[in-house]
């Protein structure tokens, strides 16, 4: 009798889910199902993966275009490129750095129409330009591996341009981005780091310009310098506390200013959401029941005391499920940990957060280059300085990689650590400059804090901090074994 009952009970209801999907829609209704089954707290866990990419990107762009402090060298405004000028070394504060290359990045504005990115031909070296939207998906990469070293002028159209493309830019140029703000960042390759070297790689970031198309246009359809542009600061809504957390976000927001944080993003017309994505409009429709969306006002002072805590231990919880799988999701390649960043970014929501924890801006997919991290030796013990290691290479095996690959080497927290050598990193460059020697078909690296007594160990040494420390290794033009794990990449070995 109770089953019969509980079947009739499942027809009806049945029965009105079919009515309620011819009236609106399946998607509505997966909305509304959707929304009675999730607690604040695990609506509040889910924002945290589904919304980190979006808030680092707003905190940096806060810092490139807004932040005009004394203090803040990477002050630029917006359509500019803060350039890196010189190899960088630890007095540079940047977590994972890479000395291999010189870079420039800033944030672009399509509020006012298409921007122009102008590049110089570059034939002798590494180059690339990547565009990456508030998702941290890279939709523009281009540059010597990818579409040649000629010079090149690309244009970028804001969702809404009605006007017309000038007919100076190929189909292939012409780039329709999908909202009005976007991240840039170009990287050349630093081959020995000599001075003149250095000086030829300035010149060609003096070449190279981003520029509204209404100044491109009216100086004889050619960008502008950056050194004859003013600083146009961004005006964007500063969240209370962001000033105070945007160096360092990650580990210094608190649930309170991130969901506060989350809410302008999502009233942000610069920042427009995926909308013919069912999971992003389910997303959406959950943060509305927490009062975070487009056209609401979150203040967290109007909270109660449950909610406030429901939302504390889903931010809790979701801080905590990315750092943990950033180390249980990687793919093991001999001890190296690689990065799962094939693609997806518009509904993997824990992979695009992973990369923003771990490495923001870094690429969404292994087209331009591929990372491995490594924090343990061969017995897997932390690396640190009261030890001595080596990483040896077989000549006959190196990464394989169309570009180059470097191996930096970083203290715990990932940054650089001075020496009396001023040696960063190993990478392939070295090695065919003949800066280190290979012996008997092997390449062995000596990583230790100490200078070695022999001579030959000591021009292939790779100064560790006297603490913890760990690697974060490049490849650059990957092959599919340095991105499926499936290359027999070194283990750091104890010496006795």
């Amino acid at each position: 009798m109770e089953y019969r009952t509980a079947v009739t009970s499942a027809k009806k209801l049945s029965l009105k889910l079919m009515m309620v999907i011819a009236l609106i829609g399946f998607a509505a209704v997966a909305q509304a199902v959707s929304n009675t089954e999730h607690k604040p707290e695990t609506i509040a866990e889910q924002a945290y993966t589904y919304g980190l990419q979006q808030a680092i990107f707003y905190g940096q762009r806060w810092i490139y275009t807004q932040n005009d402090a004394a203090s803040n060298d990477i002050y630029s405004g917006l359509n500019r490129l803060f350039w890196v000028r010189k190899q960088i070394t630890p007095d540079f504060p940047v977590v994972t750095p890479n000395a291999t290359t010189l870079y420039g990045s800033g944030f672009l504005d399509l509020r006012d129409g298409p921007v122009v990115i102008e590049v110089p031909e570059i034939t002798d070296r590494y180059f690339s330009v990547q565009i990456m939207d508030q998702y941290g998906i890279f939709r523009m990469i281009v540059g010597s591996p990818f579409n040649g070293t000629k010079a090149r002028s690309y244009i970028l159209l804001p969702p809404d341009f009605s006007g017309t493309v000038p007919a100076d830019f190929p189909t292939t140029d012409i780039v329709q981005w999908p909202a009005k703000t976007a991240y840039g960042v170009v990287r050349m390759g630093v081959e020995t780091g000599s001075d003149a070297e250095i000086k030829t790689i300035n010149a060609y970031q003096d070449q190279i310009t981003m520029t509204p198309l209404a100044d491109w246009l009216s100086n004889g359809h050619k960008g502008v310098a950056q050194a004859d542009r003013a600083i146009v600061p961004g005006d964007f809504p500063i969240p209370a506390g962001l000033p105070e957390y945007a160096v360092g976000q990650v580990d210094k927001q608190t649930a309170e200013q991130y969901y506060t944080l989350l809410n302008t993003i999502l009233n942000d017309p610069t920042m427009q959401v995926i909308e013919d994505s069912l999971l992003e409009t389910e997303m959406l429709a959950q943060l509305e029941t927490i009062g975070i969306g487009k056209g609401m006002n979150f203040d967290w002072s109007k909270l109660t005391a449950e909610q406030k805590k429901a939302l504390e231990n889903g931010f809790k919880a979701g801080f905590e499920s990315v750092r943990k799988t950033l180390k249980t999701n990687l793919i093991n390649m001999n001890g190296w940990g690689i990065v799962r960043n094939d693609g997806g970014f518009e509904t993997r929501w824990m992979d695009r957060a992973v990369i923003a924890d771990a490495a923001w801006a870094a690429p969404d997919k292994n087209i331009s280059h591929s990372g491995a991290f490594l924090f343990t030796d061969a017995d897997a013990k932390p690396l640190t300085g009261d030890n001595k290691y080596t990483l040896t290479f077989d000549m006959n095996d190196l990464p394989p990689v169309t570009q180059f690959w470097s191996i930096p080497i970083y203290d715990a927290n990932g940054y650089f650590v001075a020496n009396e050598i001023n040696r960063y990193t190993v990478n392939s460059f070295m090695l065919e400059a003949g800066d280190l020697v290979a012996k008997d078909g092997k390449l062995v690296i000596y990583v230790q804090n100490e200078k070695p007594t022999d001579p030959d160990q000591a021009k292939n040494w790779l100064p560790a901090p006297a603490e913890g420390f760990r690697f974060t290794a490049r490849f650059y033009g990957p092959y599919a074994p340095l991105t499926n794990g499936t290359y027999n990449m070194p283990k750091v070995e104890k010496s006795l």
